[in-house]
């Protein structure tokens, strides 16, 4: 119960720091950037759950989904509030990167059932595929072009080697 308060009470007093230095225009705050920080914030409030009770209650992991989809979200909207809302389009598939990632981690931190870590996996490898397909075709600068190249490539060896790994024959 003493962590809850010390954590409440350090919350608190960052966003009235943030608050001093906005009313005094050191920081310059949009609603967009306070909508980012507030999904952001309330993405790793859904993961505290999760994380501090996972051995009593180990299906509160599944509060990883939301967590993860408002983080990737915040980081979204921040992002592009920054840089123009071009590549808002592309950069949603980072979405699926981040459901994937959130049930991955549940499979880690809370009941070990094999079809978490292999729909985790499933939809990562889709968004990282999509991400990657998007960047190269459409990235604004010519970095992610290049980067999107290159994980599409990754993705292509990886899977193509793949193939070569001697599978496990079950019942036998």
């Amino acid at each position: 119960m003493r962590t809850l308060q010390m954590t409440f009470g350090l919350i608190v007093v960052v966003v009235g720091v943030l608050m001093l230095l906005a009313v005094n225009g050191v920081l310059a705050f949009t609603a967009l950037d306070v909508t980012a920080i507030a999904l952001i914030l309330s993405g790793l409030f859904f993961w505290v759950p999760g994380l501090v009770w996972r051995r009593t209650i180990p299906w509160l992991t599944s509060l990883f989904i939301p967590g993860s989809l408002a983080f990737c979200a915040g980081a979204i909207v921040l992002y592009t509030s920054r840089v123009g809302w071009n590549d808002v389009w592309y950069l949603s598939t980072a979405l699926l990167i981040a459901l994937g990632i959130a049930f991955i981690a549940m499979y880690y931190l809370g009941p070990r059932e094999r079809w978490l870590w292999l729909v985790g996996l499933i939809v990562a490898t889709f968004g990282l595929f999509f991400l990657a397909l998007f960047l190269a075709l459409f990235g604004s600068v010519t970095g992610a072009r290049v980067v999107g190249s290159i994980l599409l490539i990754g993705i292509g060896l990886a899977f193509a080697f793949g193939s070569l790994v001697p599978r496990r024959v079950r019942g036998a």
